[in-house]
């Protein structure tokens, strides 16, 4: 049976693989100076997390942004250090801004203690973000090992930190294979609800799926306090479920596209793309060329 998602799967497909060479061009309309780049249509915009990248240099990572036409990117410390000094970090900018490519958030950064949590802070200010994506634990003994456990105490002293800094905060979740680490978005609410409405989620609707969980229902329930998304699709909605490209993983991405779009999701749906890490702009341009054409089909 010929479906929306099917024709589009089909149509983004051939449109990716086509433009492989090429830069891959949509239109690109001003919007304002917080989101210059995008249909004006949508209040959110494709973006990439730095992880997808981690195996590539700036530089290389640019040139791929570049020939899919993404403009923002989620920075990860193994691009910009967390100890770079202002002159560094300017140095980034500047690097970025040549591509069209804005740095929009930092992260996910891990902090075990207040004195991390507090520098890392520091560091998105210094990198004149909005969004810090953080995963804060402690060590504890589980099972006879030291395990990292997600960290309500240190969550309350991260309630701090965003109102002296006034940086929206969004913890990651991490699926079944760190099941004491925000293992998933509901472990995160919870623990988030009553606290500053700036301390909020990540949502790694992969990592939800991997836990049978719906992230199309989890983004319904919790997206007042979902900050930032990471785009990803799987093979399966349990632990053995790996990274897949979009058009081919168990998510309804077509209801997700529906459900930010329900909610006027501001944030930005970074792609954070987990194969082919040493050579991966055919799977990084497919994902991006599906997405988009999902946008454009359910609008």
């Amino acid at each position: 049976m010929t479906t929306c998602r099917s024709v589009v799967q089909k149509f983004c497909f051939g449109f990716a693989v086509a433009g492989m060479a090429a830069s891959l061009t949509c239109s690109v309309v001003a919007q304002s100076a917080d989101r210059p780049y995008g249909n004006p249509a949508d209040t959110f915009q494709p973006g990439i997390a730095g992880f997808t990248f981690h195996k590539k240099t700036l530089d290389e990572t640019l040139e791929v942004m570049k020939k899919v036409d993404v403009h923002y990117l989620c920075i990860k410390d193994f691009h910009l250090s967390l100890n770079s000094t202002d002159e560094q970090i300017q140095a980034f900018h500047e690097k970025c801004a040549k591509y069209d490519v804005k740095g929009y958030g930092c992260g996910p950064i891990y902090m075990g203690s207040e004195d991390a949590a507090r520098k890392a802070f520091e560091y998105a200010k210094r990198c004149g973000v909005k969004i810090l994506v953080g995963v804060p634990y402690e060590d504890q003994i589980v099972d006879g090992k030291k395990q990292r456990v997600g960290s309500r105490k240190l969550l309350e002293y991260i309630d701090k930190l965003v109102k002296e800094f006034d940086i929206k905060y969004a913890i990651h979740n991490h699926g079944p294979d760190m099941p004491l680490l925000f293992p998933t978005a509901d472990n995160a609410y919870e623990m988030i609800k009553d606290l500053d409405p700036r301390v909020g989620l990540c949502m790694d609707i992969g990592h939800q799926l991997r836990f049978n969980y719906d992230p199309v229902e989890s983004f319904r329930k919790y997206h007042d306090r979902v900050f930032d998304l990471h785009l990803k699709n799987v093979t399966d909605n349990s632990k053995k479920g790996g990274a897949i490209q979009l058009p081919r993983g168990k998510i309804n991405l077509v209801e997700m596209v529906k459900v930010l779009r329900e909610f006027k999701y501001s944030g930005i749906c970074s792609l954070e793309y987990e194969r082919d890490f040493n050579d991966n702009l055919e799977g990084v341009a497919e994902c991006i060329g599906y997405f988009r054409g999902l946008m454009d089909a359910t609008r």
